[in-house]
Parts: C-alpha cells; sequence; structure tokens
C-alpha cells in the first residue's frame, strides 16, 4: 500500500468494509457496492489496488451503456454475477492488507508486504528438491551425514517457515493455483510433513479470507489424498473454513460439496469429527472435573511410586501397614480408580492432557507460528540443541510412540524433559531407557496410530492448543467458540445429514449441553418426523415452555396411541399447565399399564385432587403411604388433599412433621401457610408465608408476586370463601 495514511480507529474502518462485504451478499447492489469501496480505498491511498476496482468498474460501465442502448444481453445476470464475487474477492484483499497494516494481532506475525512470490513451479521444485536431497544425503559416508542432513533440514526449515507465512497471509488465490498446490500436496514426490503443514496454512487462510478456492483446494485434497494425515488435516480444514464463506457467492463450493455428502463414509467422519470437537472445546472444563475429582486422590496417594513393574508402596510406609493393613489396599484401590477414571475420559474423547500441557507452550519453540502445526520430527531444526542421547533414548522412542500426545505435545514434553533427563543419575536413566517403564499406567497397548479417528483427534487437540494458548489465535476467528463449534448447522449440510444430526443430538443430550442440542436441533428440524417432535417436546419441557409441549404431546398421542412414553410426556405437561382433569385421565390409563410405578400413581392422586375428585385421589395416597413409609412426597400429596376436604387438622399434623423435613421447600411453607390461615391463625400464615417467599427460587418483591401464586391456588382458597380484599391484606402483610 503506497502512501497509508494511519487511520485513528482501525477497527470502525474494518466493520465498514465488513458491512460493504455483506450489503454485497444481502442486496447484490453492484454500482453501490463500487462507490463505497471506491471512498473507503480513496481515504486510505491503497494505490495497488486501485487498478483491479477500475477494470471492475469499467466492465460495469459497459454493462450499464449496453442496458442503456436498449441492448438485450442473455448473459447480463452471469456477467453481473461474476462482477460482484470479484470485487467481494477484491473486498476481501483490501480487507487482509488493511489488517497487516492495522490489526496489531496480524502485524505481530505477518510481514507488511509478502517475503516471497507465489510462484507453483518453484514452490513445486523446492518441496521435491528437498526429498531428492535428503536421499542422496543417505548415501553420504558416515563422517559427513549428519553435518549434509543437518544443513539440509535448517535450509529447508527457513523455506517452509516463509512458505507457511506467505500461503497464509496471501490474496485470494487463483483457480488455477489452488488446484496446482491442491494437486502438489497430494502428491508422494514431496514430504509427507510438508504437505501436512501446507494443508494447515490453507486452512488457517482460508479461515481468514474466506477464500472459495482455498476450500476447494482442500476439498480436492480430502477427496485425493493417499496420506491419512493429510487427509484428516484437509477434512478439518475445510469444515472450519466453511463458517467464514458466503456460500451463496460460490455455488460451485457448495455443488463439489453435496457430491461428497451423498457417500456415507463422508457423512459418517463428519459426525466423527462433530463429536471430537465437542470434546475438545470442553478440554478446560474436563480439565476442571480432572482437578477437583481426580487429582486430589492421586496427590494424596504419593507414597505410591511407579516403579518397572507397576505401581508399588515405598519402604517408609510398611510401618503403617502394620498398624493399619486396610489402609495400603484401599489406598493402592483408590489410585487404581482414579487412573482408570482419567483413562475411562480419554478413551471417550477427552483431551486429558490439555490443563498439563498448557503449561508448556511458552518455550521458544512456540514463538515461531508453523511451529505449532508441524508434524512432530526429531530432526526439527529447533530442537538440535538437545543432546542425541536424550533426542534418540528408548524413552522418548516409547513414550512419544505410545500414541498418548498430540504433535504439539510431543514437543512441549521433549523441551519440558531435557533438563531433568540430563541430571538424572545414570543408573535411572539406563532403567528408564530399558522401555518396561510404565507411564503412570497410561500407555495404549492397542491403539492404531494410523486409524483417521485417531489422527484426527490428535490434530484437533492440536488446534485447540493453537486457538487457546498462541497469541496469534486472535487473528482468526475461532472454530471452537460461539455457535461456530456446532458446524453440522451449517445450511450445506442440512439437506443430506438429518439422521446423522439426530444421532449427534442424542451425544449432546447425554453430555447436557442443552443449549448447543437445541440449536442443532432447530437447525435441522422435521415438523412431521416423530423424533423431531419427541425432542421438541422435550426441549420445550426443559425450557418450561409447558403449553407449547402439551400441544406437541397431543399431536404425538394422535398419531401414537399406543406410545406410553408419548402418554407420559402429554401427562406431564398437562400437569404442569394445570389441566388436572386431562392429566388425570391420562394418568389413569398409564397407572392401569404400570401399577407399581409409585412416581405415575402419585402424580394420578394429585392430579385427582387438584380436578376436584379428592376422594379418588386420598384413596390412592392412603395406599402409597402405606406402602412407602416416611415419603415425603407422598405426605405433601396426602396434607394438600386434606387441605382440598376440609380436613385441617389432619392437615396441619402433616405439615408439622413435613416442615421438619430436611427437604423441606418454599412450597411447603406456602402450603402450611394456607393451612393455618384457613383455621383462622392468620398471623403463623403469615410467618409461613415471609419463610415460603425467603426461600422461593423465584424472586419475589411485591405483594403481586404473591398474589400470583394465590390466583394459581384460587380453586383451593374459594373453597374457603376468602376474598380478594383478604388475600391482598395477607399478601401485604407477608412482604413486611
Amino acid at each position: 500500500m503506497d502512501n497509508y495514511q494511519q487511520s485513528a480507529d482501525w477497527t470502525s474502518q474494518l466493520q465498514n468494509l465488513h458491512r460493504i462485504r455483506q450489503n454485497i451478499i444481502d442486496s447484490g447492489y453492484l454500482g453501490e457496492a463500487l462507490s463505497r469501496t471506491r471512498t473507503f480505498l480513496k481515504s486510505f491511498q491503497y494505490d495497488s489496488l486501485v487498478p483491479r476496482l477500475e477494470e471492475i468498474e469499467n466492465d460495469y460501465k459497459l454493462m450499464c451503456d449496453f442496458l442503456k442502448k436498449g441492448y438485450h444481453d442473455d448473459k447480463r445476470q452471469d456477467l453481473y454475477d461474476k462482477l460482484l464475487i470479484r470485487l467481494y474477492t477484491l473486498l476481501r484483499d483490501i480487507e487482509l492488507d488493511f489488517r497487516r497494516l492495522n490489526d496489531p494481532s496480524v502485524v505481530s506475525h505477518a510481514p507488511a508486504k509478502p517475503i516471497m512470490e507465489l510462484n507453483l513451479e518453484t514452490v513445486k521444485h523446492k518441496l521435491e528438491a528437498f526429498v531428492s536431497n535428503v536421499a542422496m544425503a543417505s548415501l553420504d559416508p558416515e563422517n559427513e551425514r549428519d553435518a549434509t542432513l543437518k544443513k539440509l533440514y535448517v535450509d529447508h526449515y527457513q523455506y517452509i517457515q516463509s512458505l507457511f507465512s506467505t500461503l497464509l497471509f496471501s490474496h485470494q488465490w487463483s483457480h488455477e493455483f489452488a488446484m496446482g498446490l491442491a494437486k502438489l500436496l497430494v502428491s508422494p514426490t514431496i514430504d509427507a510433513n510438508d504437505a501436512q503443514l501446507l494443508i494447515s496454512a490453507t486452512m488457517l487462510g482460508a479461515i481468514l479470507s474466506g477464500d472459495a478456492e482455498r476450500v476447494l483446494a482442500l476439498l480436492h485434497i480430502y477427496e485425493y489424498a493417499q496420506d491419512v494425515h493429510s487427509r484428516q488435516r484437509a477434512l478439518v480444514g475445510w469444515v472450519f473454513a466453511l463458517h467464514g464463506l458466503s456460500l451463496s457467492m460460490f455455488p460451485q463450493v457448495s455443488t463439489q460439496l453435496q457430491t461428497l455428502l451423498k457417500k456415507a463414509t463422508v457423512r459418517e467422519e463428519l459426525v466423527e469429527l462433530q463429536i471430537q470437537v465437542v470434546y475438545c472445546r470442553n478440554a478446560k472444563r474436563d480439565n476442571e472435573k480432572l482437578q477437583k475429582d481426580i487429582m486430589p486422590t492421586l496427590m494424596r496417594n504419593q507414597n505410591f511410586e511407579i516403579t518397572e513393574l507397576g505401581i508399588k508402596e515405598k519402604e517408609e510406609n510398611t510401618l503403617d501397614n502394620i498398624l493399619n493393613p486396610d489402609a495400603a489396599d484401599r489406598k493402592m484401590e483408590e489410585m487404581e480408580k482414579s487412573i482408570r477414571k482419567m483413562m475411562d475420559m480419554r478413551e471417550q474423547g477427552v483431551d486429558i492432557y490439555f490443563g498439563g500441557f498448557s503449561q508448556m507452550k511458552r518455550f521458544s519453540f512456540f514463538y515461531t507460528l508453523c511451529n505449532w502445526f508441524m508434524p512432530f520430527t526429531l530432526d526439527h531444526p529447533q530442537l538440535q540443541h538437545l543432546t542425541p542421547e536424550f533426542l534418540r533414548s528408548n524413552m522418548i522412542k516409547n513414550i512419544l510412540g505410545s500414541g498418548l500426545f498430540c504433535e504439539s505435545d510431543k514437543y512441549s514434553f521433549i523441551l519440558g524433559t531435557s533438563s531433568v533427563f540430563r541430571n538424572l543419575p545414570a543408573s535411572l536413566k539406563e532403567m528408564l531407557n530399558s522401555g518396561n517403564v510404565a507411564m503412570m499406567g497410561m500407555g495404549e497397548q492397542n491403539i492404531d496410530t494410523q486409524d483417521p479417528s485417531y489422527i484426527r483427534r490428535m490434530y484437533l487437540q492440536d488446534l485447540y492448543r493453537f486457538f487457546s494458548l498462541c497469541d496469534a489465535h486472535k487473528i482468526f476467528e475461532n472454530p471452537f467458540e460461539s455457535w461456530q463449534f456446532l458446524f453440522m448447522a451449517n445450511n450445506v449440510f442440512q439437506n443430506q445429514m438429518s439422521e446423522e444430526a439426530r444421532h449427534v443430538q442424542k451425544f449432546l443430550l447425554k453430555r447436557k449441553m442443552y443449549s448447543s442440542m437445541s440449536y442443532l436441533f432447530y437447525a435441522y428440524k422435521d415438523p412431521d418426523n416423530i423424533e423431531d417432535m419427541r425432542m421438541e417436546a422435550s426441549l420445550k419441557m426443559r425450557s418450561r415452555k409447558y403449553m407449547e409441549a402439551q400441544a406437541i404431546y397431543a399431536r404425538l398421542c394422535e398419531q401414537l396411541p399406543d406410545d406410553d412414553h408419548a402418554m407420559m410426556g402429554y401427562a406431564q405437561a398437562c400437569f404442569y399447565v394445570e389441566d388436572y382433569e386431562e392429566a388425570a385421565q391420562l394418568y389413569e390409563q398409564l397407572h392401569q399399564h404400570y401399577p407399581e410405578h409409585r412416581n405415575l400413581a402419585l402424580n394420578l392422586a394429585i392430579s385427582q385432587i387438584n380436578s376436584d375428585n379428592a376422594d379418588a385421589g386420598m384413596k390412592l395416597l392412603y395406599r402409597l403411604d402405606y406402602e412407602n413409609r416416611g415419603e415425603i412426597n407422598v405426605k405433601r400429596a396426602l396434607a394438600w388433599g386434606h387441605l382440598w376436604l376440609k380436613r385441617l387438622e389432619q392437615a396441619d399434623a402433616l405439615y408439622q412433621e413435613i416442615l421438619t423435613h430436611k427437604a423441606c421447600n418454599a412450597s411447603d411453607y406456602l402450603n402450611a401457610g394456607y393451612c393455618n390461615w384457613f383455621a383462622g391463625r392468620v398471623d403463623l400464615a403469615i410467618t409461613l408465608i415471609k419463610q415460603s417467599v425467603a426461600a422461593s427460587e423465584n424472586v419475589m418483591k411485591s405483594a403481586e408476586d404473591i398474589m400470583r401464586q394465590f390466583e394459581k391456588d384460587k380453586a383451593l382458597i374459594d373453597k374457603y370463601d376468602i376474598g380478594e380484599i383478604e388475600q391482598k391484606m395477607v399478601a401485604e402483610l407477608s412482604m413486611i
């Protein structure tokens, strides 16, 4: 950018660019967008990008001239759309350049100008030459080989680092370059680690600049890569990049995606990926669970040590064994149970190492952006200051080959343990190198490190560490945050992945992620699908929208008259909306089907009482009370029934018992207040109602709030002929 003028508020100007771009998507007025873009470039003197704008303006002017002259043009729509896309991509490039000069997070990681020209032939030559040079160097005499290889790796690292940065921060790609690079990255003629690293650069560039061609390149790699690591990186890449891409502007991406989604294997991988992303984004929460529930047990049992024979007690604790012989067994059992919990969490997909390794990302190694995405290699130039004895030790080989750590954590582990290893006694080094030491019981004996699901999980952990811990993450939209992590909610998936989405919804429900489950559910909701009706009714009940739930359950019962689960939901919804007569009828049917189900019987009795059939309800409650002595909910229902039947002495006796129970709640105080009120003990009633207000989860700030509660119990209060004025006075006195 020539003669750049510093903006006083670069963020507001960036938002201005976003608005121009969004207006293109929303309204498609090319002339207005051109005018606003021209104003922006003029204000900030973006001279290098003006020629591209002028080309679009000239082409649009020609179109307008043809239109004014009355010429018919069958290709007018197509030409107009192409001009919109050209302007859209230009705006993306303007935004990138603007951020390179103004956004502190970009300035610190991206050079003001590209450090190399992106010439595909040059890139191809460099990457292929490295492979052949390494192969040739391996034939050198042993006394020359190490020095030759070391120089090759250093030179190549410098090049690949520059290439990573250039690919990441380059303008929108042409189709030719994108497809050329994609074909190169799936070629066996380049190093697999190089391919994987550059796929990550392509993903980050796509997220940063919303580049459709980068996404198409990732799709091509996903389809044609033979290397499973490259394929899985490409899958994660195009999925994460979709959020920032306007698919309406680039139908070719949607078309290719729809073709891909016809394959069951692709849909299966996407479901696995979605679940893995959920586990990844919950790493911080899971780490808190580890610290709270598991680590304290391990810390309490520090009298155990890890040996090559497994876990055993330290010698100094033998006296305690004599005095308390069962204690050691209990501690051992506790420790093994805690470790099993950790292993179970990991096998489910939980990232159990995030908490520990998050403290080990401040090595200078991680100041280099590309190192966060670099596949692990002992030949990395920034590891060569470590001793070969350590780097090539059996301990390192066994631990890093165990499948425990993602690539980023492998580097952290190497850098973090090198100084410790250097100071160990020779005898301990020998034991560690023997390969027999169990790593806290955490080794995975049967793990397949070439399994696509495992590779994808490890890569996601690398990405999560970057987006959580690296300062450069501020450059990008975080795919693990907000609703972006639920990528399956994207419209592009909805036509072909409804069944898969229901599977993910059930997973989210099991994890108690109700908001996320609701968000994904409504992206796919089919109003005529039975399973969707069940799910929506359940969501409505959870969000306390009982009337809406009642309507859905009513439809379900019409379509599935013999479905007891639907009937149970319908009965419960009716109960909550105080349609007790309907609830009683439904619970009566269910009680006949499940006569031993105590809660159904209890709900039936309460519904009968509240629908003015208290005698039938009380008869059932007497039986329940006989069968379930001391059950507090049965006593509550009995006391309520006595109130309905105006048996105040019996009700009072029960409420006195209930109020001393540890499960006593706000409703109990209120109902006991009713009992005393109806018996003429108004002072005590007011005291109890005050206690109800204090204990209530719903904040009551005025007499009107209490009156609303009285309104809910109007049928009961009316039985005792208590007028509105008396109710208001009691309500007011209860708030003093």
